[in-house]
This record gives structure tokens, sequence and C-alpha cells, in this order.
């Protein structure tokens, strides 16, 4: 099987000694805060957010104090070899993983390290007893979380994002992430009102960014220290913050953007194929993200704009004991999104999506987007908009 394609931005520039010099005062910062008694996780996010956690031997140990994970290993024993509704789907992502960020190894490297990708899967579903589902794209996270961790400490992970900073992904519909989605034009206007203005005018349905949100951008940088390092924020922050790191590589592709002709199809094309790191260094990327997150958080959009989900609690979260929360369930009623861009929810929500061998094509402008054939989950039309997407 050939290698996946990425979509790949310019190569990565040589360190300078001033930037070594700053990883190692990062370093000293955050062993200054590990060996305290009483653990800062506070001062640890901040660290982790805007500096960055550095190499994957301090990851390793912050990941989980940011989380709060527990550990379980006696429970991944018990379930790794388990199967699920979506055991041959994971079958054939664990196949084709683990191409680009492992370079120089051999056959036999490589498939090792896939039965535990497909071990650390398969047991985080199948240890939660039918209340969390695969989707394409976990696992692109759960290759990160391998590579950084082990298996095991991937696993204790990966579960517990999956039931907190990735609930609204890991749900047995796709409605809670359309909601969510819902909110990038928001924050987009908030990072850049004129790119804002031009997509919104051309009537964008968000699809583009569902592959960056779902995967953590995992799937679509090349150097595993880059896309660990949008980790490092994601980690710490709001379970939402790929949607402003999403704001801000639209923002930095403004030009293109503004050049480009205001037809949905030809906006879209220019979306799905922009790099995550362009211009800006992955560090730069997860600062100006912070930086529009700390302006203009999910709760002020949407207080200002009026919105309520019906499904979707990620918008919610919240620090409880000092970790991030996310509830399982919404907590009250409220209605769908009314955004300029509310259209686009209703064509994969209403009962044509639950049955077999509906076909549905959208046209735009004379050019077809999106042709795909609906399955009988909402889940399995994740996996298909993933799939074009990327």
């Amino acid at each position: 099987m050939a290698p996946n394609k990425r979509k790949l931005g310019p190569k990565p520039k040589q360190e300078s000694a001033e930037a070594k010099e700053r990883e190692q005062d990062t370093i000293r910062e955050i062993n200054k805060v590990l060996d305290q008694k009483e653990i800062d996780l506070a001062q640890l996010r901040k660290l982790a957010a805007v500096r960055g956690l550095v190499n994957n031997e301090i990851r390793a140990r912050v990941w989980p104090l940011l989380l709060g994970v527990k550990k379980s290993i006696d429970v991944y024993d018990g379930h790794k070899a388990g199967k699920h509704r979506d055991s041959s789907v994971v079958d054939v992502d664990v196949q084709r993983s683990l191409w680009a960020w492992t370079e120089g190894w051999s056959d036999a490297q490589r498939a090792e390290k896939r039965q535990e990708l497909r071990s650390v899967l398969d047991a985080t579903v199948c240890a939660q007893g039918g209340t969390i589902f695969y989707y394409q794209g976990l696992h692109d996270i759960a290759s990160v979380l391998l590579l950084v961790m082990g298996d095991r400490t991937a696993y204790q992970t990966l579960t517990h994002l999956s039931l907190c900073q990735l609930r609204d992904c890991t749900r047995s519909t796709l409605d809670a992430v359309l909601e969510l989605l819902g909110l990038l034009m928001p924050i987009l206007r908030q990072a850049d009102g004129e790119v804002h203005d031009q997509l919104a005018a051309a009537e964008v349905p968000p699809f583009f960014a569902l592959g960056w949100f779902i995967t953590w951008f995992a799937h679509s940088v090349d150097n595993l220290q880059h896309v660990s390092r949008l980790f490092d924020l994601f980690m710490a922050a709001h379970p939402l913050m790929p949607l402003y790191v999403t704001a801000i590589v639209i923002k930095g592709a403004r030009k293109q953007v503004l050049a480009c002709e205001p037809d949905p199809a030809e906006l879209h094309r220019l979306l799905t194929n922009l790099p995550v790191l362009g211009q800006l260094s992955a560090d730069e990327l997860c600062q100006q993200a912070a930086s529009l997150f700390k302006q203009s958080p999910p709760s002020k959009l949407i207080s200002t704009a009026s919105l309520q989900f019906t499904c979707s609690t990620e918008a919610d979260a919240e620090i409880k004991d000092d970790h991030w929360h996310v509830d399982d369930q919404p907590r009250a009623p409220g209605t769908v999104p009314k955004y300029p861009l509310h259209f686009w929810k209703h064509f994969f929500t209403g009962p044509a999506t639950r049955r077999k061998g509906v076909l549905l094509t959208m046209a735009l402008a004379g050019s077809v987007v999106v042709t795909m054939a609906f399955a009988a989950s909402q889940h399995q039309l994740a996996s298909q908009l993933y799939s074009m997407a990327l």
C-alpha cells in the first residue's frame, strides 16, 4: 500500500541558537513546576499552550497530568483484543497509518507499531461498553499518542480524550460535530473580519475544517514534532481550541482567500488544500490561537450570537478540580444555531441520512463538491465526510 499523502507546508527552518536557548529555558520552567510538592496545573497549562513541552519525554509525563488521566492498565490488557461494530474500519485505517512519522523504519517495526495502534483503538472503544464510538480520524490522534507515550499510556490518554476533549466526536451520530463547526465562522469573524465576509458572502460550508477538527490536525501535518506541539496546546486548552487554530490558519491565507473568485466551489477547494503550517511555525500558530481564544472565548461568541446547541457539549467545557470537564449530555434543550451558514447542516440531519442507499449530490456553481451514498448511520457519514475533507 502506498504511503498516505499529506498536504505539506514549507520545510521547517533550522533552529536558531536563540530558539534552542528558549527551549532550554522552557524545560527549566516546566521542571520547576513538576518539582513542586503540589503541581500548579494552571501554570503547567500555560507553559504547554504558549511555550510548548519541547520534547516527547516531557510530553509523556505532562499530557496525562494536564488531562487528569486515571491509570487503568488492567482494563487495557482485558480489552485490547476486543471486537466492536467498527473493528473492520479500524483494521483498514491502521493499515494505512504510520507512514509519514516512521521514515526509515523496517516493515517489521512498522507492523509491530500498527498492532499496538490497533490494540489502543480497540481497547478504548470496547472498555467503555458502547458509550463511545470509533470514527475515522481517531486513529490519527491515537498514532501521535502512541509514538510519544507508548501503548499503555496512549490507551489511558485516548480513553480520557474520548470522554472529554473529543466527546462530541465519539458520539453515535454526527450531529454534535456539525453543531460545533457552526462556531467556526463567528471565530473567524474575530480573527479577520474581511476574510470572514468573503466566505460568508459565498456561503461556503465548513466541511473543509472537519478533518482538521476531528484529527487535531494530525492527518495534515507531516512532522511529528510539529503536530505534537499542536497537541501541547490542545491538551492544555478548551476542547474547541482546534477551531481557533483553524481560524488562524485561514487568516494566514488571507491573500489567497481574498484573491479567490467568490464562488463556493473555488473557495472550498482553496481551503481544503491550505497547508496548516504556512507562514507561521507551530509555535506561532499555537500562540496566536491562544490569544484569539482569550479575546473571544466560546461562551462570549455563543452569548453574542444567542446560540444554543441541542446535542453538543464541548462548547460548555469548564475547569473542574483543576482539569477540563465536558458534560456527557447537553445541560439544557436548545435550538439549532442560526448563523448565515446554518443551511448546510440540514442536508445531513434529516431522516434521509438514516436510510440506506440515499444518494446526495450537492452541486455548487456547476461544480460537484460532494457526492456520496449515505449509509445506515450518521457515524458512517462522518467517515465519508472525513475522507472527502482530506
